[in-house]
């Protein structure tokens, strides 16, 4: 073993025994072990200094120059015919060796430990159908989770940026950092913001995604797979309605409660047509629901519904609009599971005014 390659043997060495070390350096190790007695010799010492030593000893409390001072102690006078590595070689295994394998070692497994510690772990939370959650994130963003929606999401954020990923629905009261932007990323908008509450709503299953903005600025881009379809920058007040086949997009200006109201557990509808009614019923219930009579499909509702589990909600459109509705019978499948439950509303024989009620 050459001198000055003498810290490069002791860093393969503190790897190996650390455990850190990867297929090609422990490949290498096994070369310079082989390759000589003396490289034997050599990596034994290190081992036994090893297994003998106190792993959980502070590098930092280590007083090197003491050390040093202690060494130059204990060498003997030098005769011109040996070199120095000679004495090295015998000085090492007595002080300097443990000093440097001890140092070396720590130093491995201390930055092992730091990269395991600074890992990003993602989290995910799925909320059930009929029910919603919240949750606080590592920068203290609130977000509220909407039925049958997931959320991905890391245990910390970088230095660049604070993204999620979501499916289905949900709001966020994002906390303000300028210098790091919130992205929340769906299967197709990327929503980005600094500090704001929005809500964002896409579904692999609805044709169309959304995007409300309560307060604050945010920057919506539009995508299919990688390409950026569009960019658009909305204001507080602001609804964005984004087809996903046809790409087509346009903004209302509007009272923004009702797209948020779910996280309060409201339903609220303003002079909605019955086929977007059912829609919303559906998705927050799972329940297929069948609308029949081409008159029922833009009468215009108004309600709000608070709490209200979907039998109950039901019962009251039945009782303020001109329908009426039946469960249809589930039959085990092949395999012994139920379908989905399915509800069919149609209207009653009296007339509709197609007024909002």
């Amino acid at each position: 073993m050459e001198v000055k390659h003498q810290d490069d043997i002791l860093a393969l060495i503190a790897r190996n025994l650390a455990g850190i070390a990867n297929s090609i350096e422990t490949t290498q190790l096994k070369e310079w072990i082989g390759s000589s007695t003396d490289n034997k010799q050599y990596f034994e010492q290190v081992k036994n200094i090893w297994d003998a030593s106190d792993k959980q000893i502070d590098p930092k409390k280590i007083n090197t120059t003491e050390a040093l001072e202690k060494v130059h102690g204990r060498i003997p006078e030098i005769f011109p015919k040996r070199t120095f590595w000679y004495y090295w070689q015998k000085v090492a295994a007595v002080l300097i060796l443990p000093l440097a394998i001890g140092t070396l070692l720590l130093f491995y497994l201390n930055s092992q430990r730091t990269i395991s510690s600074s890992e990003i772990v993602y989290n995910e939370i799925f909320t059930a159908f009929g029910t919603r959650s919240s949750i606080r994130l590592a920068d203290s963003t609130l977000v509220w989770l909407n039925s049958g929606s997931s959320i991905r999401y890391p245990n910390k954020f970088d230095n660049k940026n604070r993204k999620v990923f979501l499916k289905g629905e949900a709001y966020f009261e994002v906390e303000s950092d300028v210098f790091r932007p919130f992205i929340v990323q769906t299967s197709n908008l990327q929503v980005q913001s600094t500090g704001t509450k929005f809500n964002v709503f896409d579904f692999d299953s609805e044709s169309e995604a959304e995007v409300t903005l309560v307060s604050g600025k945010i920057r919506v881009k539009g995508n299919i797979g990688s390409d950026s379809q569009f960019i658009l920058d909305m204001n507080p007040d602001q609804h964005l309605n984004y087809n996903k086949q046809t790409a087509e997009k346009y903004i209302t200006e509007e009272d923004t409660y009702k797209y948020i109201a779910w996280k309060d557990g409201k339903l609220i509808f303003r002079n909605e047509p019955m086929s977007e009614v059912v829609k919303k019923i559906s998705l927050i219930f799972n329940v297929d629901i069948e609308l029949q009579g081409i008159e029922l499909q833009d009468y215009r509702y108004r309600a709000t519904f608070q709490e209200e589990s979907l039998e109950e909600i039901l019962k009251l459109l039945k009782l303020s609009a001109p329908i009426n509705f039946k469960e249809v019978e589930r039959n085990p499948l092949h395999n012994g599971s139920f379908p989905k439950k399915k509800v069919i509303i149609f209207p009653i024989k009296k007339a509709i005014d197609n007024k909002p009620i």
